[in-house]
């Protein structure tokens, strides 16, 4: 490559770094307790404004709830950030589906309804893992509640397997679940006899399968049950939503973070930046783990919308990164 060129190169990316701050556009950053990197692979967020200390309605043009349909969870975006899937909510027919738009030469393609052969039901919390190109995603058909992971063909996702996973008589899978890169499954479990409320649970991915669950203990504590958790890649630190005494008279969304002995910490409320006193649930991380998704209602929003913040920004979690 001549000099020309690499000028090119080296000008492209310092316009493309430079634009991210007002236009959405972010180089990937990853973020642990142990390295900071950044990779020169551009994520645009559907060219959304970047929000920064203060949680930003994320409403790219046809995307808002209405009358008709409300989100059923936080968008999630693929490792790359081309592609972006979510669920919604039909009220007319009581049904979730998930829906997905793909990124094509810059230009965020039309939604479409995902459809997976042989998956009748409902599909909800659809689920991607760094380094892992399946897509995973919740069945819900009737009263059964599945996890599956699909894989990618030119028509689309495909060949969808159940994620084996022991779970005891007398519990079944919740709404949520997600997965950390070295595939450790976090999810809740709801008692079928209602003796007790939700909580999240943790499963080890170890020689290729799933061991026995782990009740996540210090994160139970909420009185109407616990749920909707998004790991962090590392593990370091686990989001959810909760009723905890001394919260506000919803649900409101908490973090944990992980010890040196794997011990996950007391719950620290998220705080007014994100908090409310309406449901504030259903937290999802953005793939370069620089942002916080979750869902409420706020002062114009016809039902449950998506919401974000950047991370770094919210006070609780600035002590984490000292």
């Amino acid at each position: 490559m001549g000099k020309k060129g690499l000028l090119l190169i080296i000008l492209l990316i310092s316009a493309l770094l430079l634009l991210g701050c007002d236009q959405g556009i972010e180089s990937i950053t990853t973020t642990s307790t142990s390295s900071l990197t950044t990779e020169f692979i551009v994520l645009d967020y559907m060219n959304q404004v970047i929000p920064s200390n203060v949680a930003l309605r994320f409403e790219p043009s046809g995307y808002l709830s209405d009358h008709t349909w409300r989100w059923h969870g936080a968008p999630v975006f693929t490792p790359d950030g081309t592609e972006m899937y979510w669920s919604k909510y039909i009220t007319e027919s009581d049904t979730v589906e998930t829906w997905y738009t793909q990124q094509e030469n810059g230009v965020w393609l039309p939604p479409q309804k995902l459809v997976i052969d042989g998956i009748d039901g409902a599909i909800n919390c659809p689920v991607f893992v760094s380094g892992d190109e399946g897509l995973y995603f919740l069945n819900v058909d009737g009263i059964d509640f599945t996890i599956y992971r699909a894989t990618r063909s030119e028509s689309g996702w495909q060949n969808p397997i159940s994620i084996d996973l022991p779970i005891p008589d007398g519990k079944k899978l919740g709404w949520s679940f997600t997965i950390a890169e070295n595939r450790n499954i976090y999810f809740s479990l709801w008692s079928l006899d209602g003796s007790e409320s939700t909580k999240i649970y943790r499963s080890i991915y170890m020689n290729g399968s799933y061991n026995d669950l782990e009740e996540l203990e210090a994160l139970n504590t909420g009185t109407l049950g616990t749920g909707g958790p998004a790991i962090a890649k590392d593990e370091s630190y686990i989001i959810f939503d909760s009723l905890i005494v001394g919260g506000t008279s919803q649900h409101d969304l908490y973090i944990s973070y992980k010890n040196v002995d794997g011990d996950f910490s007391a719950p620290i409320n998220l705080g007014p930046q994100i908090n409310s006193d309406t449901e504030d649930s259903s937290a999802t991380l953005s793939p370069d783990g620089m942002y916080l998704f979750f869902t409420t209602v706020k002062t114009s929003d016809l039902g449950y919308n998506p919401y974000w913040i950047k991370m770094d920004e919210i006070d609780a979690f600035k002590p984490f990164l000292d």
